[in-house]
């Protein structure tokens, strides 16, 4: 972004005047991830003389680059010679995610733009639901056959790969099928172009490599690029038919939405951008109610030992901070597992270890918050209560952590167990809990040590 507030001004005099042999050199000190970013500083006549300017290449990272509706306004403003060579270039799947948001007549005229060969495409990824790898699997890739040298294989690579697609179509990993097509394995680049002139790609693939089906929801194949750390996974039918790869990149972008859509259901709310205020509004209600009377309830717990605080009342001030260091630790934890079960880092059989980890991070922290505070609790209020007073705070407080920790770790299991979304309601039901097993805890422990009953 940087370089192009550098040469922002000059580029738009440049255009304006209509010096496009200058606006060309100024444009390749340019990033396309800068000029993407900016995109919105150019008006609409501005946007496609850069589009035209620009490489081909160079042309294709920028509308990557771009959002949905950018993507889709550029497309409307092109002439269709243009519209229809950037419509070939894309990737399938790219085509098909930039359709799904757009309005039923936009669609038409792009369908009406596209060759016979690109709707086939396209319309194949359509037929998959938004969130499936189906949607998301790239149509473009290379394939070998395993009976091949790698000589041969190097040169189908070089002859089957167009230098304006390299950044389009994925090399790192290459697919092995047989005669028809099916999946037999994997091969790397690096692998090819090392080996032997004529040794076989059967010698040097994985033959059994990771595969996705395309029905599978999008954030399983998060978890399964996580775990066993994939560049690209090729997507296969129920027969072992190649249909298509994911690569790494999406996959990132998927992680990336999926945390930021969890972490704002932690806070309560949805990503502004995307919702209306009724909407918004609804789906904080819900969580927010449960809140609310886990308050009543706390107030109840606390009206039941109103004899211990009228002869005890430096308690009260004690009690917000036990409670809230029990809430801050609760959320800690619930973001770390949340974020676990979200990336696929604690699965089904890391369950028991992750929370036991949990809880013992929880109980160290509470026996140090609870020593800390408890002597300072008693060095003010010893006098008047005794030495028993600062105990009753530290205990509380260890108590507070801890089964806060506990809660915070097993709660999203629970919750995913009855098809609840963790991140949406595991916040509120740990803030509600802290706060009336703490308080319970606090109070009770109270009247029994520094009253005697």
């Amino acid at each position: 972004m940087k370089t192009l507030q550098i040469f922002l001004a000059d580029l738009k005099e440049l255009l304006g005047s209509r010096d496009f042999v200058s606006a060309r050199t100024l444009l390749k000190e340019i990033n396309a991830i800068d000029l993407a970013d900016g995109w919105d500083r150019f008006g609409a006549d501005e946007q496609v003389a850069i589009f035209r300017l620009c490489s081909r290449q160079k042309s294709m990272q920028v509308f990557e680059e771009l959002e949905r509706p950018q993507q889709a306004a550029l497309v409307g403003s092109l002439q269709r010679r243009d519209a229809a060579e950037l419509l070939s270039d894309l990737d399938p799947s790219a085509t098909s995610r930039m359709m799904r948001e757009l309005p039923p007549p936009l669609v038409r005229q792009f369908s009406a733009i596209m060759k016979k060969g690109g709707q086939e495409c396209v319309q194949q990824h359509l037929q998959y639901p938004p969130e499936s790898v189906g949607a998301l699997m790239r149509g473009r890739y290379v394939t070998l056959e395993e009976k091949w040298t790698t000589k041969a294989a190097v040169e189908r690579i070089q002859y089957s790969t167009r230098l304006r697609r390299i950044e389009e179509t994925h090399l790192d990993t290459l697919m092995v099928v047989d005669a028809k097509k099916h999946l037999r394995g994997v091969v790397g680049l690096k692998s090819l172009v090392v080996a032997p002139n004529d040794m076989l790609v059967r010698e040097l693939m994985d033959p059994a490599p990771r595969t996705l089906t395309p029905e599978m929801d999008q954030e399983e194949a998060v978890k399964l690029f996580t775990k066993y750390k994939l560049k690209s996974a090729p997507v296969v039918d129920g027969e072992g038919a190649l249909l298509g790869v994911v690569v790494y990149r999406d996959i990132f972008a998927i992680a990336r939405a999926e945390t930021e859509e969890d972490f704002a259901k932690m806070a309560g709310f949805a990503i502004p951008r995307t919702r209306t205020v009724l909407r918004s509004a609804g789906l904080r209600l819900p969580w927010l109610v449960i809140t609310c009377l886990g308050g009543v309830l706390v107030s109840h717990v606390i009206k039941n030992f109103e004899h211990t605080l009228s002869h005890i009342i430096a308690l009260a001030s004690f009690s917000p901070l036990i409670a809230g260091m029990g809430g801050n630790v609760g959320s800690q934890t619930a973001t770390i597992m949340v974020r676990g079960l979200a990336t696929g880092e604690i699965g089904r059989d890391d369950e028991k270890r992750a929370v036991a980890r949990e809880v013992m991070i929880g109980l160290f922290l509470g026996i140090s918050y609870g020593i800390v505070v408890g002597l300072l609790a008693g060095l003010a209020y010893h006098d008047r209560y005794g030495w028993y007073f600062g105990l009753v705070v530290g205990l509380a407080m260890t108590f507070s952590m801890t089964v806060a920790s506990g809660m915070a770790s097993i709660e999203p299991f629970v919750l995913r167990r009855f098809g609840v979304d963790p991140a949406t309601a595991t916040g509120p039901m740990i803030t509600t809990t802290t706060d009336l097993l703490s308080n319970a805890f606090y109070f009770t422990l109270a009247s029994w040590l520094l009253l005697g009953r």
